[in-house]
């Protein structure tokens, strides 16, 4: 009998937060109580249209709870992608990544839940026993900072944390900064300082080493279900539109970054150099603004760092991590 992981998941809906959603949903290791959305890739309302697609191609058996439409301190609309113009038309920045739809489903026909997700977040964990929930942010933190604030005790709530976000050496929103983290810094800085125990962060410095190739999109297409061509339909559209925004290590590949979380919370060894530190967030608004600052004493080796709060993954195994994509979409396959 597998003991199954309570998990919430926390997303702005993409390209690989649907990717992420689907492997998470055919994992029988987990047990997802529920999907919050956030503004982020997308404006709230067609991150939580995305999020109702999929589950609906899922099977329609995982409540969505829409979440916050704006960032936990900065307001001011249209300043950065995500936020809905002050027309109320869509944005449409990274199109060529993600979309403003994941127009490989159709539009959903069912409707998210009429709690909002911060009030959800807080009662569900509050019903929970102590350090009995993992929550996979995939996302800016908005909705957590919000339900932390109202309810600290949530924290005593939580397992562990596996998050997509920050980033050391590499940025993609700017030379430091990425995006999950940029778009909302103060939120994420709130949960730095709030004392979960067991957080790892994800970032681009570990999803750009398990970038994926148009091969392996094949690969994964030739499994032979409808999941499989989903994923692989998104990479090759992510590798098309990374192709004019962010290079990686290979011609023809991009990053599928928050399935990693996933892949991590089955198989830790997909991360590579997972090393203590005390992250703080630059929240000032300068060319700083949004980088998730690391001190490591075992990189730097800086005897008066503050105590750890987190623990940052620095590289990750490419081949790993796609082999496990692969076998979770045919182990689901041959239970099917």
């Amino acid at each position: 009998m597998i003991e199954k992981k309570k998990v919430i998941i926390d997303c702005d809906t993409g390209s690989d937060d649907s990717v992420a959603l689907v492997l998470a949903m055919l994992r029988p290791e987990f047990e997802i109580l529920g999907i919050t959305t956030v503004n982020g890739n997308r404006c709230v309302e067609y991150t939580t249209e995305n999020t109702l697609r999929v589950v609906e191609f899922m099977g329609n058996k995982w409540p969505v709870f829409k979440g916050c439409g704006l960032p936990y301190v900065s307001t001011m609309l249209g300043r950065r992608p995500g936020y809905p113009r002050r027309d109320g038309s869509g944005p449409a920045n990274n199109a060529g990544v993600h979309g403003d739809f994941i127009d490989q489903l159709p539009k959903a026909t069912i409707k998210e839940q009429d709690k909002p997700a911060v009030v959800w977040l807080i009662e569900t964990l509050m019903a929970q026993p102590d350090h009995s929930v993992t929550i996979i942010p995939l996302a800016p933190l908005t909705n957590i900072a919000h339900a932390v604030h109202i309810e600290p005790r949530i924290v005593d709530k939580v397992k562990e944390v596996m998050y997509m976000g920050g980033g050391y050496i590499i940025g993609n929103k700017s030379p430091v900064g990425e995006m999950n983290v940029w778009m909302d810094p103060d939120a994420a800085e709130v949960c730095m300082e709030a004392g979960f125990q067991n957080w790892t962060f994800v970032p681009l410095d570990a999803t750009h080493d398990a970038y994926l190739t148009m091969d392996d999109a094949e690969r994964i297409r030739a499994v032979g279900t409808k999941e499989a061509e989903f994923i692989a339909d998104l990479t090759a559209q992510r590798i098309k539109g990374y192709s004019t925004w962010q290079k990686v290590k290979e011609d023809n590949a991009a990053p599928v970054h928050d399935p990693l979380t996933v892949a991590a919370l089955i198989d830790e060894s997909v991360l590579v150099d997972c090393v203590p530190a005390h992250c703080q967030v630059d929240c000032g608004g300068g060319a700083a603004y949004g980088q998730t600052i690391f001190d490591m004493p075992a990189i730097n080796g800086r005897l008066d760092a503050l105590p750890p709060n987190c623990r940052v993954a620095l590289h990750a195994d490419r081949i790993k991590y796609v082999n496990w994509i692969i076998d979770t979409l045919e182990q689901a396959k041959a239970r099917s």
